[in-house]
């Protein structure tokens, strides 16, 4: 029988956020501050803040580049125009700037992780995960930390120690669906049967996930093909996880 494989979901945390979005408004309050004191790096970077917020990108960046310009040892513009650049998807930036976060903060666990996952995004695993990992030894119930380390042990085909991430998310979150879903997938590469409670789990947790009912089908066609793998192609299907369609089509629609 053709071996299927599973689907794995990277998750990934980064975003500005304000209780009362009133950005425009901010923005000219800052610009006011600046024309009296042109040397306001600190409203330079706020300034910055709201028009990232308001996808003014090219202005927030020209703030945060002017604050910088004003004092070069301002470790909340540096890590705001991290921000940015990943926004941007300019990861090589992004890593020179939280880089400069760490170099003026070295406790920063959040620099840290955003250096971390920059790093993923490139492709280079070796860094990411040893930046993880020093995020983790400054903030042991980084959840996001864990998972996201989990997820590049997996591109990195360390499927063990994959596994013991994500068993560490789930201490820290016991209701992650991401978590169960992965470390499913993890054990299922690993041959290891306990990856149907998983799968279960993450069934159990959210009725509506479409890959869970994949990947549970998945697993029944690589390891147990007398299960009934059909009635879940079926329902993830029916939950519009379209992946599952051709899987389907192929073992179960001429089936009786």
């Amino acid at each position: 029988m053709k071996r299927y494989f599973y689907l794995l979901l990277f998750v990934t945390f980064f975003g500005f956020s304000q209780e009362i979005p009133n950005f425009q408004k901010d923005i000219e309050l800052y610009s006011e501050l600046i024309n009296k004191n042109p040397n306001d790096y600190t409203s330079y970077h706020f300034r910055g803040h709201s028009k990232f917020n308001i996808e003014d990108f090219d202005g927030a960046l020209e703030d945060y580049n002017k604050a910088i310009e004003i004092n070069d040892k301002y470790f909340e513009v540096y890590f705001s125009r991290g921000k940015l650049y990943q926004k941007l998807n300019q990861h090589k930036n992004a890593i020179n700037d939280f880089t400069e976060c760490i170099n003026l903060k070295s406790s920063s666990a959040s620099s840290y992780f955003n250096v971390a996952y920059s790093y993923s995004i490139i492709g280079d695993f070796k860094n990411s995960v040893e930046n993880y990992s020093k995020c983790i030894s400054l903030d042991e119930k980084n959840y996001d930390a864990y998972y996201n380390r989990g997820v590049v042990y997996k591109l990195s085909s360390n499927y063990q120690e994959a596994i013991y991430d994500f068993n560490k998310a789930i201490l820290i979150n016991p209701n992650s669906v991401d978590a169960y879903q992965n470390r499913g997938i993890m054990k299922s590469y690993s041959k290891d049967k306990s990856a149907l409670n998983d799968f279960n789990k993450v069934i159990e947790l959210d009725k509506t996930n479409g890959e869970a009912y994949y990947n549970r089908a998945i697993y029944y066609l690589n390891f147990n093909p007398k299960n009934d793998y059909c009635s879940d192609l079926k329902k993830a299907i029916d939950l519009d996880f379209n992946e599952a369609l051709e899987v389907f089509n192929s073992e179960c629609k001429n089936k009786k």
